[in-house]
């Protein structure tokens, strides 16, 4: 599976010049070490406000969504490790020499400090499971010129590397009319890895969560899935109460399922809903790729037919097939993460 790749300039530029000693990666002896600070700058505003998404003139993040917990530099000439420190903060004084520099800052993952090539850095594996605490968040500053004088400040920004799927209302719009009573609202294909590089989606063997359906012993909780909901909601009125997913990149591919057993797939919503005793699923392509730091935002979801029974298991096909038919309709707003705003709340997914 393809994936954008955020640090393909960075990856590819290697800077190779002999007749300048400064780039040359030098001696490491004490004389020749500067000390250079480094800060990092999320591209949001660290706030403890819940329950509200980036649909007005003020962006609003659910807890700790930007919270810094640790940070990791490392600064690179050429390939090779130049030097690296870590902080319980926003910035941190490194250790390095002269030249023509490439610095990468890594937030909120374990440590790091192993590493020796900026190629390694890149390869290493982030987890979405260790999100539940902060958000990991990556960035890099490259072609930085380090004199042997120091640098004062450099400032690197950083993103997260999750993406953020939003559903803020579903509309009792059923043909067949009566009360309709929302169980489940989840996401499935959850991919749980990405490298540093961002240039990868985990393989059939990699770590995915809710595969093929909601999976009790695959999940990550409420980062992929609300579950025992008893919402009832009368014909023509709306549920409206925000439910937040994180997922890791994913392109929105489509893979068989059956018998064959799970293969990567595009990541899907699902609602659960009850009508006059039966359990429906409604699963959702959100049609677009998956990327890090975006926000996937379905103003309103608009159930119109009846889903697809429930089978009462795990997974199949009643949570991967598509609802699709004339009145199908999608419409997912995407914004940067906590960036950009939207200009209005008209997104609707038509079912």
């Amino acid at each position: 599976m393809k994936r954008t790749v955020l640090f393909a300039a960075a990856a590819a530029l290697m800077v190779v010049t002999s007749c300048n000693k400064e780039s040359a990666i030098p001696s490491l002896s004490e004389e020749q070490k500067v000390s250079i600070e480094v800060s990092i700058v999320s591209n949001t505003t660290p706030t403890k406000a819940t329950g509200e998404v980036n649909t007005s003139a003020q962006a609003y993040h659910t807890a700790d969504e930007a919270a810094i917990n640790n940070l990791q530099v490392f600064v690179f000439a050429g390939d090779a490790l130049d030097g690296y420190s870590s902080a319980e903060a926003g910035s941190t004084e490194v250790e390095c020499t002269a030249g023509t520099r490439d610095i990468y800052c890594i937030v909120n993952a374990p440590s790091l400090s192993d590493i020796k090539t900026k190629t390694a850095l890149l390869a290493a594996t982030s987890s979405l499971a260790e999100d539940s605490d902060n958000f990991e968040m990556v960035g890099y500053k490259a072609g930085q010129q380090i004199t042997r004088e120091g640098s004062s400040q450099i400032t690197v920004e950083v993103s997260r590397i999750a993406s953020k799927i939003v559903v803020k209302a579903i509309q009792n719009a059923l043909r067949v009319q009566g009360p309709m009573t929302i169980r489940r609202v989840y996401i499935t294909n959850v991919a749980g890895e990405v490298n540093y590089g961002l240039d990868y989606s985990p393989d059939v063997q990699g770590t995915w969560y809710n595969k093929g359906g909601y999976q009790a012993s695959n999940n990550l909780g409420s980062f992929t899935q609300d579950l025992g909901l008893s919402a009832e909601v009368a014909s023509g009125d709306s549920y409206s109460v925000d439910h937040y997913f994180y997922a890791y990149p994913n392109d929105n591919a489509y893979a068989p399922h059956g018998n064959a057993g799970w293969t990567p797939k595009r990541t899907l919503l699902v609602v659960q809903v009850e009508y006059n005793g039966a359990l429906y699923d409604y699963p959702v392509d959100l049609g677009v790729d998956l990327e890090s730091n975006k926000m996937y935002v379905i103003n309103n979801l608009k159930l119109v037919n009846l889903g697809n029974p429930d089978d009462g298991g795990e997974g199949g096909e009643d949570e991967e097939d598509i609802v699709s038919g004339a009145s199908v309709e999608v419409d997912v707003q995407v914004v940067d993460w906590g960036l950009i705003l939207l200009g209005d709340e008209s997104g609707e997914i038509i079912i």
